[in-house]
């Protein structure tokens, strides 16, 4: 598994990478509670903020593709969610359940770019930092840092043993892969909280007081990508 594609490290030299991570936050949340206030069925309003977005990536100087292609992995779940909810809105009634799956889909869609958008352009660090900064609790700061840290962990740890399984295995029909994924995921899990409580206890060793203490900020420039 490629790590280094896992998550953004929002390094880059256009306009956006340059901005305060304070004010690429709230202005993504501003986008997104735009998004999700729209009326059903307002297409108008939901293709305005498309053109706003389609512009920001335009400038941002990230290819449209990769957002895209990050952005089709959540397909399912929002055709899902549509496919369930639509049919038992209050709007259903009046606009009929189509024109309001469509417009889950569209508001989903425009609100999972935008946090794409916001992951390419400010790193998670800085976002963390402005977090910090508007007050937000401390403990839910220090969770998604460490949830964050600890993601890549256990992504090298799953590939390992995924390389480990197909090694020890032929490949056989797609059907007969499901029991074999379940109990990797469940050797996951059980590994994952094994690790947790070691961590845990290192940590507590060195003097871990629940405090995150990082020399970045909001503000703090971010380098170049290589090249």
């Amino acid at each position: 598994m490629r790590l280094d594609r896992l998550e953004p490290d929002g390094s880059g030299a256009g306009p956006l990478h340059r901005l305060d991570a304070r004010v690429t936050l709230t202005a993504a949340l501003f986008f997104v509670v735009a998004v999700v206030a729209t009326p059903f069925g307002a297409w108008r309003p939901l293709g305005v903020s498309g053109m706003l977005l389609a512009f920001l990536v335009g400038i941002s100087g990230i290819p449209a593709g990769a957002l895209l292609r990050r952005g089709l992995a959540l397909l399912p779940v929002v055709l899902m969610l549509a496919a369930i909810v639509a049919p038992s809105h209050p709007e259903a009634a009046e606009l009929g359940p189509w024109r309001v799956g469509l417009t889950i889909v569209a508001k989903n869609g425009l609100t999972i770019l935008a946090v794409l958008l916001l992951a390419h352009v400010t790193a998670f660090r800085r976002i963390l930092a402005a977090l910090a900064w508007f007050r937000v609790p401390t403990a839910l700061v220090a969770t998604l840092h460490l949830m964050y840290r600890y993601l890549f962990v256990l992504a090298d740890q799953l590939g390992r043993m995924a390389r480990a399984r197909r090694s020890r295995s032929f490949r056989g029909a797609r059907r007969d892969a499901w029991p074999l994924n379940a109990g990797l995921i469940a050797a996951l899990m059980l590994r994952s909280f094994e690790r947790g409580e070691r961590v845990h206890s290192a940590m507590l060793a060195r003097g871990w007081d629940g405090t995150i203490r990082s020399l970045d900020g909001p503000d703090s420039p971010e380098p170049p990508s290589p090249t």
